[in-house]
């Protein structure tokens, strides 16, 4: 693997940023191999290459495809499947243009489009390999978005079908934990590498509340400083349902003037969580937009819990997903050493922070116990510190970019 002409080409569809994708490309570039990523300039998020190549000192080469039309499709299903088909053609053409007599392609979804890039390419270089990393079950998760339903049923009938061969022509799978591997196993009958994560320790890492405080704007520092802090950063949609927190946030009003939540990203559900905290004068809910990528390990440091939200239950079937996911904002929370609030259904997160006693799970229904768990770790500053390093142990032993450049490895060998 430490002949340099040996490389990796990561094709991945970006909607907030790399993400994983970026980390196991560092894990890559760790092994030896020379890397390159190729995506989209991101839906939600300024371009990103600058930070990204900042991050990877500039030895992984990143592409970004710059499509103006995609913020305004992205809405619709249909839309996005333009999105992807547009993406699946591009790729594959970028493929052509930069031919290696050695390489691997590392698809990173959205599958199984960026799958079928790679599939048409080896069509053209036998020496290919492919490897793919599935983090989320497509067609599966059309069941869960509104949309006509002969529609529905007949594109994940096509997906199925399509995934089905595409799957057979893969050289090896990756994913995310190990219940969608056994998914993938039973349904694919191939063997399943896990990689629950990735991310820098380095940089996402416990830091003193007042140093993160210094580093971030004004406007966000004035409003926590002195306060009991509790952080959701994400996607705001039917997965990650943020107007929770306003049923909890209620309950602790009128009791804690020393508490706020503070809720940062964009999605569907942003301008409802907005009109809710209004119509119920809430003064103890900050909404933010989101910031770029680099403050985020400051934000978190300034919590003193992080929140895992529940998908929307009025959405059928939407749990049934949801308990195969493990969300990047649950393995960035575990890096920086905080306590993890699981207001979920039983999944692989909640599952996880019982096992390594990294924070709770509670049912989503169960606000006043939530309100209650921040109390006691409100009085409790022993207990509170206790759980933020059993969650930090946690992302050290399973979300390191060493561990996922030795299980990688294995997948080349």
């Amino acid at each position: 693997m430490k002949n340099r002409k040996f490389s990796v080409l990561l094709v991945g569809f970006s909607d907030f940023g790399l993400g994983r994708g970026l980390y196991l490309a560092e894990a890559l570039s760790r092994l030896g191999l020379n890397v390159e990523i190729i995506t989209n300039d991101p839906i939600y998020s300024a371009n990103n290459r600058s930070r990204t190549n900042k991050f990877t000192n500039g030895k992984i080469k990143i592409t970004e495809l710059n499509l103006g039309f995609l913020r305004v499709l992205f809405s619709s299903v249909i839309g996005r499947l333009c999105i992807y088909l547009v993406l699946t053609f591009l790729y594959f053409l970028y493929m052509l243009k930069t031919p290696q007599e050695s390489k691997i392609l590392y698809s990173r979804g959205v599958h199984p489009f960026a799958d079928f890039s790679c599939i048409l390419y080896k069509r053209f270089n036998r020496n290919v390999k492919i490897i793919s990393d599935v983090t989320d079950l497509w067609p599966d998760a059309l069941e869960y978005i509104k949309m006509n339903r002969v529609l529905r049923r007949m594109l994940i009938a096509v997906g199925h079908s399509a995934n089905y061969l595409i799957y057979s022509k893969i050289d090896a799978i990756v994913t995310l934990n190990a219940v969608m591997g056994k998914i993938l196993q039973e349904r694919f009958k191939r063997d399943v590498h896990v990689i629950y994560g990735a991310i820098d320790l380095d940089r996402f890492k416990p830091i003193d509340k007042k140093d993160a405080l210094e580093v971030l704007p004004q406007e966000i520092s004035s409003m926590v400083v002195g306060k009991f802090v509790v952080i959701y950063a994400g996607t705001m949609g039917p997965f990650q349902n943020p107007l929770v927190v306003v049923d909890i946030a209620e309950q602790i009003q009128n009791e804690r003037q020393d508490v706020i939540f503070v809720v940062i990203g964009y999605g569907p559900l942003k301008q409802e969580l907005k009109n809710m905290v209004q119509r119920k004068s809430l003064s103890n809910i900050l909404i933010l937009d989101g910031v770029p990528h680099e403050l985020m390990p400051f934000i978190y440091n300034v919590a003193d819990l992080t929140l895992l939200p529940p998908p929307l239950s009025s959405v059928p079937r939407m749990y049934e997903y949801f308990i195969v996911t493990l969300p990047k904002k649950f393995i960035e929370y575990a890096a920086c050493g905080k306590p993890i609030l699981c207001m979920t259904p039983p999944c692989v997160a909640s599952k996880l922070c019982l096992e390594w006693k990294a924070g709770y799970h509670i049912l989503p229904e169960d606000v006043q116990e939530a309100a209650g768990i921040i109390k006691v770790l409100k009085e409790n500053r022993e207990l509170k510190e206790k759980l933020g390093k059993n969650a930090r142990r946690l992302a050290e032993e399973l979300f390191s970019i060493e561990h996922a450049a030795k299980i990688l490895k294995t997948v080349i060998e």
